[in-house]
């Protein structure tokens, strides 16, 4: 057989029995082999063709084009150590240090780890899991992925893209604090330590206020708080309301360009913010009222053992917090931001993995330190925030009023003030975060780049100039973040754009695998890992019902939650924060957050189905594919009585034979037979073993 004959012979299926691409390892359309051994499908797929060309197996090679022409293999992990390192820098980030703290304590301390831990094992390890494994069979980003796999479901990677490029706007502004607190750190004292250049950890306020003449409440406000002042008011430069923009802060604006800057040319470990981590541990934990912060972290309050022994209908406690939606919505999308599921990233990553890349090991390794690393930061913050209440003397609910980004910029400055050598460990701490957040930010960014290199227009542009566009577009559309109401964009962008988006595009991937594809399907054509069938089992019962179904009641239950509780941010005006409901035209940019992402998967599907034949025919083998399980399901509901009948017939046969025979043995016993002969459970007859020829001869006898 020729080329041209053998390349008709293995022509790429439209669609397989599931309505999914054939795109099984032994298919024409499968995955790549390892680097030269082929088995992949054309890498280029213009203006995302729905079927893609025929092709011979020496130009099957998954990669980019080569300066002659060819293909060249796609890079794959020199070694799985440096692949989990990868995934464990992306994954644990600066929503493990302030990110968690603030929904820890803003949902009731140990009331949030309930909801937290159920939606780790529930949504986060297995929807890691099926995006590492998308990946390394696929091998594209995430909008090439969903289209080879279910062109239907295209939308969903272009939304996973569109949530990626929000994530990125904001999540470098907090990079950009931890520089600007970076370079202050070279000062002794500490400058978050003076108030209008007045110590506070020495001076007496009445003796300041003799012959001050400035703001009374600002200067009270700054030796109360005197950390807190200083965020908002030499960091950020807050204004008072989110409609005021305030003073364009120069500052901030140079530290998010230096911020952008590291993305472009550094690559950092992920190893050494433990090390910081653990120092501050240490310390923070032999603060003085360091264990009522962790009690209130771990332990239940009085309140709610109150309720438990009594069943009083009063829930006046924190745990009272279990019963609202919306702090199920909020461990939901912590878990997806920490984690970093639903945004395409970990696809893009895991594409670059080996075909027989054993995924579940790693997906429980990473999740597990991902979420150790949010539990472990959260003593820290909740010690030295219970070593800040003994200091002041106030209630630990009431010192719990910092909620938003600052929270960990606020409680960790305040323990370095404390510190010996304060400096050095400010110094320290802040790399730590900015190792953190750059090595978070770095993985995120190849995630889209990697999405955009699937595109012919990008393949054009080499990597380094491509890497610097992105990096420049994110740059000057960060820019409102440095204003005087910045801070409250930030807090508007957090709440918006990684809630409801990630929720609804980890519901669809696991509709397209659970239902459309099918899991054994999954397993079966589309991924090079088998599973055994207890697993396959377990997959298919998380994937198809447990999860999406979980998400389904979180989905509601946070919208009418939403509904009702009017939206809000925290404000700082006259020293004083305070929460303060959203303006109009913010909630409406909210909305438009929302919508700009979860629009894309409803409005591809509808395009597609209305202007291509091939879209209109998946959904029919769709549709006829739940309908022929929807009637094997009814059947199979329809012999269930006969079924029980049955096995209830069978129970009460085997009821009357064990009957029958236990009788049988009170017989012999009365009649003080020899009972070292052994009977058959089935017709009494005498069981004839080693010693056959013994009974028999005494039978006879």
């Amino acid at each position: 057989m020729d080329n041209s004959e053998e390349s008709t012979s293995i022509e790429l299926k439209t669609m397989n029995e599931y309505g999914a691409r054939d795109v099984s390892p032994n298919s024409n359309g499968g995955a790549a082999g390892p680097k030269g051994n082929g088995g992949g499908e054309e890498d280029d797929i213009d203006n995302f063709q729905l079927v893609e060309p025929t092709e011979t197996p020496e130009s099957s090679e998954e990669g980019e084009e080569g300066k002659n022409g060819k293909k060249k293999a796609r890079e794959v992990w020199d070694n799985k150590v440096q692949f989990i390192l990868t995934l464990v820098g992306y994954a644990v980030g600066l929503g493990n240090i302030w990110r968690f703290s603030y929904l820890t304590a803003k949902n009731g301390g140990s009331a949030f780890m309930i909801p937290y831990l159920v939606m780790l094992f529930l949504l986060g390890i297995p929807l890691f899991y099926l995006e590492l494994l998308l990946g390394q069979s696929l091998r594209k980003g995430p909008v090439l992925t969903w289209h080879k796999l279910l062109p239907n479901f295209t939308g969903v990677g272009i939304a996973s893209v569109v949530v990626i490029v929000y994530i990125c706007l904001y999540y470098n502004v907090i990079i950009a604090w931890v520089i600007f607190y970076f370079f202050k750190s070279f000062q002794s004292p500490l400058p978050w330590a003076k108030c209008d250049g007045f110590d506070v950890l020495k001076k007496d306020l009445s003796d300041v206020l003799v012959n001050y003449t400035g703001n009374v409440g600002e200067l009270e406000s700054c030796f109360n708080e005197s950390t807190e002042y200083y965020w908002y008011t030499s960091a950020v430069g807050a204004s008072t309301d989110i409609a005021s923009a305030g003073v364009f802060n120069w500052k901030m604006f140079l530290c998010l360009m230096a911020a952008w800057v590291l993305i472009y040319i550094v690559y950092f470990t992920a190893t050494f913010p433990y090390l910081i981590l653990m120092c501050l541990f240490f310390r923070a934990v032999t603060l003085d009222g360091a264990g009522d912060g962790i009690r209130f972290l771990f332990l239940p309050d009085k309140g709610f053992q109150v309720f438990i022994a009594g069943f009083s209908p009063s829930l006046m406690c924190r745990w009272a917090k279990l019963f609202s939606p919306q702090v199920w919505l909020e461990a939901s999308t912590q878990i997806f931001f920490s984690l970093g599921v639903a945004t395409g990233a970990l696809i893009a990553l895991s594409s670059y993995t080996k075909p027989h890349y054993n995924a579940l090991t790693d997906s429980l390794i990473v999740c597990l330190i991902n979420s150790a690393t949010s539990i472990f930061s959260a003593i820290v913050v909740f010690s030295i925030i219970g070593f800040k209440a003994k200091q002041t003397n106030i209630n630990l609910n009431e010192e719990l009023v910092s909620d938003g980004p600052g929270l960990a910029f606020v409680v960790f400055t305040e323990a370095i003030i404390h510190m010996p050598l304060s400096p050095l460990w400010a110094v320290l701490f802040f790399i730590m975060l900015m190792l953190l957040g750059v090595d978070s930010q770095f993985a995120t960014v190849e995630g889209l780049i990697t999405v955009m290199r699937d595109i012919r227009f990008f393949k054009k542009l080499r990597k380094e100039l491509l890497v610097a566009m992105i990096c420049v577009v994110m740059f000057l559309l960060s820019f409102p973040f440095v204003l005087g109401n910045g801070v409250y964009l930030f807090q508007l962008w957090d709440q918006f754009s990684a809630t409801f988006p990630l929720l609804l595009i980890g519901f669809f991937e696991f509709i397209a695998i659970g239902w459309v594809i099918g899991v054994k399907n999954f397993f079966n054509n589309v991924t090079t890992r088998r599973v055994t069938p207890r697993m396959m089992i377990f997959w298919t019962v998380m994937w198809k019902y447990v999860t999406p179904l979980v998400m389904i009641v979180i989905f509601f239950g946070a919208m009418i939650s939403e509904l009702v509780n009017p939206l809000q941010y925290v404000s700082y005006s006259d020293g004083n924060e305070t929460r303060v409901d959203y303006p109009s035209w913010a909630q409406f940019v909210g909305c438009v957050i929302v919508l700009t992402s979860v629009l894309c998967m409803p409005v591809y599907l509808i395009a597609r189905l209305i202007l291509f034949e091939s879209g209109r025919e998946e959904a029919l083998v769709f549709i006829r594919q739940q309908v022929k399980d929807g009637e094997e399901l009814l059947a199979s509901l329809k012999r269930l009585p006969h079924r029980t009948l049955s096995f209830l017939r069978s129970l009460r046969l085997k009821s009357q034979s064990w009957s029958r025979h236990s009788d049988e043995g009170s017989e012999d016993i009365d009649g003080q037979e020899d009972l070292s002969v052994p009977y058959s459970r089935a017709n009494g007859t005498p069981v004839l073993g080693s010693y056959g020829t013994q009974i028999t001869q005494e039978t006879s006898n």
